[in-house]
């Protein structure tokens, strides 16, 4: 199959889209209370266009929370495995998604593919069958937002990869690009309102293109400083006190990782009667497979129906690391704002997973009320770097 790109008008794309919202196979941005959210769709006219991006990434669409694993119950004591009910994933295209969240997706599916570690037995199987259920449209950003950082991190706003179409609005309708034998079919089922592009429509992207990155200063002042931010966490050249100073501002809320792309940490919990799906669920144990109050008490061991749940978690949250023997290897706010931000753009981590940890979105300077987002932060690693507060500390390896 040839995978030279396609040619569409508005009226022709939007009818692709309109035929597969009948198929209630349509995710897409929408504009609700003010917010741009992702949400199934019934057709292109409900598809929010003049955003630069939504707070909430859509990667709740491959790594949902909560997420049931297994359900147990309890007979006299005794656990009793509930057979696994096969998860019926119905295919979904997903429209609109911007470049840095793409990056996102490829960010996740080399971790939780087991391609990082050369074991692929080791693949995430939940997030694996939602990601090849999944056809990605994504959209060129030709109008990034005042706290954008794409450029940066090799975000956007045009990929080479990740994404199944690649759309870009032009002068008199869309450039699409195909990027997989997925999006390839699908290009094929709608051939008609898709004829190969012209090589001056290629050219008129790639102009456009040229001007986002050229003229970047114009939609955003912030830049996270790669360079140095990657020789600094990588040998360890910054001094406690440095890191103490970002711990300081930390509310530990969470909201960085979050609202982050490439962010997939979890915790995983067993939560028992009421079921833990329901309003009324509010207890969750203080460790996985720990008691919680809902639990029936007595020599019965407490019978009933349990659920194991995997649910969203934070590197930046007191208790994350906690240990079952009691040890805590990042007992203060600055260790932990240290890891993150190690795990964000150190080489070792580069080198490990193939990219930075940063897609550039900006979220995490949207919503941290202490102003350390990794913009700042990485500011003050320069500032760091020909200043005051260079160097007192040893490199040390972190995992």
């Amino acid at each position: 199959m040839s995978r030279g790109p396609r040619w569409a008008s508005r009226a022709d794309l939007d009818g692709v889209l309109d035929h597969l919202a009948t198929e209630g196979a349509l995710v897409a941005p929408v504009r609700a209370e003010g917010e741009v959210l992702f949400r199934r769709v019934p057709g292109a006219a409900a598809i929010c266009r003049d955003y630069v991006n939504a707070l909430v990434p859509p990667k709740d669409l491959l790594l949902p929370s909560p997420q049931r694993l297994l359900g147990y119950r309890l007979e006299g004591g005794r656990p009793a495995l509930d057979p696994p009910a096969e998860e019926r994933l119905e295919p979904l295209v997903l429209f609109g998604v911007r470049s840095c969240d793409v990056a996102g997706f490829v960010y996740l599916d080399r971790f939780l593919s087991g391609q990082v570690f050369g074991r692929p037995d080791l693949a995430d199987t939940p997030f694996r069958a939602r990601r090849e259920a999944l056809t990605v449209l994504s959209v060129v950003c030709l109008a990034p937002g005042p706290t954008c950082m794409c450029v940066c991190c090799q975000g956007g706003p045009a990929l080479e990869q990740g994404y199944d179409w690649q759309l870009t609005a032009l002068e008199e309708g869309w450039l699409v690009e195909i990027g997989s034998e997925k999006g390839e079919r699908l290009a094929e089922r709608f051939a008609a309102a898709l004829p190969a592009a012209e090589p001056a429509a290629v050219r008129e992207k790639e102009e456009r293109v040229r001007q986002v990155v050229e003229g970047f200063d114009h939609f955003s002042a912030n830049r996270v400083q790669t360079m140095a931010g990657s020789r600094l966490t990588s040998t360890g050249r910054l001094a406690p006190a440095f890191w103490e100073r970002v711990g300081e501002r930390c509310f530990e809320c969470g909201g960085c990782a979050f609202v982050c792309p490439t962010c997939y940490c979890f915790n995983v919990a067993d939560v028992g009667p009421p079921c833990p799906l329901d309003e009324a669920a509010t207890d969750v144990p203080a460790v996985p497979g720990g008691r919680v109050a809902g639990a029936v008490e007595g020599a019965d061991g407490g019978d009933g129906c349990w659920e194991r749940l995997r649910l969203r978690d934070c590197c930046m949250l007191p208790g994350f690391v906690r240990q079952a023997g009691g040890g805590y290897p990042r007992w203060t706010t600055g260790e932990r704002c240290l890891t993150r931000f190690f795990h964000k753009l150190s080489w070792q981590f580069h080198a490990r997973m193939g990219a930075l940890g940063c897609t550039g979105c900006g979220r995490c300077t949207v919503v941290c009320l202490g102003g350390i987002g990794i913009e700042q932060v990485s500011s003050e690693m320069t500032a760091a770097l020909i200043g005051a507060g260079r160097g007192g500390a040893k490199p040390a390896a972190r995992g």
